[in-house]
């Protein structure tokens, strides 16, 4: 069972943070890199080591490399899935907008992904399916 560290909230913080200030773009924070940072954050490991792109072509190559065709699959290789409204803050997910999936984490105001421009937070109903992280 994957660990969280005793200061993951702080450092779940961090990443919110981080992400805010950056620009939406692939392979600087983007709806993977989300979910990952705040994956290592929490547990001081890596979601999957090594994935680096530049465009959205590159992360479709790191996903296929790796077996999967979308975010939601290399969660699901990785994590338990839990019912989508028991997500707590910490666990990662995925919501469904205009038939593309994009990865995200439960956090204290909302579930955060990356929006066309920024960091945005929907509402915990939006997301489609969940994934827990560590123990709780």
């Amino acid at each position: 069972m994957i660990e969280r560290v005793p200061d993951w909230e702080k450092r779940l913080n961090e990443v919110i943070e981080k992400h805010m200030a950056l620009p939406s773009e692939y392979g600087v924070s983007d709806c993977y890199l989300i979910p990952a940072d705040a994956f290592e954050a929490i547990t001081g490991e890596k979601l999957y080591p090594g994935v680096r792109y530049k465009t959205e072509a590159g992360a479709g190559k790191q996903l296929r490399k790796r077996g999967f065709e979308t975010v939601e699959d290399a969660f699901r290789a990785r994590l338990p899935e839990i019912g989508r409204l028991m997500a707590q803050r910490g666990d990662l997910g995925v919501v469904e907008r205009d038939g593309v999936i994009s990865g995200g984490v439960v956090t204290s105001i909302g579930f955060a992904t990356r929006g066309e421009r920024s960091l945005e937070f929907l509402p915990a109903t939006e997301v489609k399916t969940a994934f827990q992280v560590g123990d709780r």
